[in-house]
């Protein structure tokens, strides 16, 4: 009876998009980016009286993360601070949100989202979600998932790669001085 040397597993391939595969998903990128800017000040021109998606996301995350202080807000929102604070005024003055006094530090408020703020924010999801349906209509449920899964997969490695390149970047041009040199914006 011979004997079988086991044989170890081939190593997986490693596959390397072809290029005109990469620069075909960079270009739709680039125009799903333009469309959104598109629909963004189609969305903004046609409401007077809304909320733009930068204010909604500033509710949203107070809705998800609870009362907070404006700089925890900015913070969560990697935005700046005066930015946040005029818009938080804004919401304010509208109804949307209001302040509270800080119970562990009385000389800060906190920032709680009012009913009439729930109420908007719920109507964004209701109109965002009727948006989707039409949009994603006819597709599969397959093809759903695979494409969420995709989306999910490339937003990930994007902000990922993106954080790399610029902290990269910062280091260069604190090296060289050039500010411009590892832009990938």
């Amino acid at each position: 009876m011979a004997s079988r040397t086991p044989v170890a597993p081939a190593a997986p391939a490693v596959t390397v998009a072809p290029a005109a595969s990469v620069a075909e998903v960079a270009d739709s990128v680039l125009d799903l980016l333009r469309t959104v800017r598109r629909s963004k000040a189609r969305l903004l021109a046609a409401a007077s009286d809304d909320v733009d998606s930068a204010t909604q996301m500033l509710l949203r995350t107070m809705a998800a993360e609870g009362p907070m202080r404006a700089s925890a807000l900015a913070g969560s929102l990697q935005s700046d601070l005066s930015t946040v604070s005029r818009q938080v005024a804004a919401l304010v003055t509208r109804g949307l949100v209001e302040r509270r006094a800080d119970p562990v530090d009385g000389r800060a408020s906190l920032l709680v989202v009012t009913d009439a703020g729930q109420a908007m924010i719920a109507a964004h999801e209701h109109a965002r979600a009727a948006f989707f349906e039409e949009v994603l209509s006819g597709w599969t449920p397959d093809e759903l998932g695979q494409f969420a899964h995709l989306l999910e997969r490339f937003t990930a490695a994007y902000d990922t790669t993106h954080t790399h390149w610029m902290t990269d970047a910062t280091r260069h041009s604190a090296r060289t001085g050039d500010p411009e040199e590892g832009s990938t914006t």
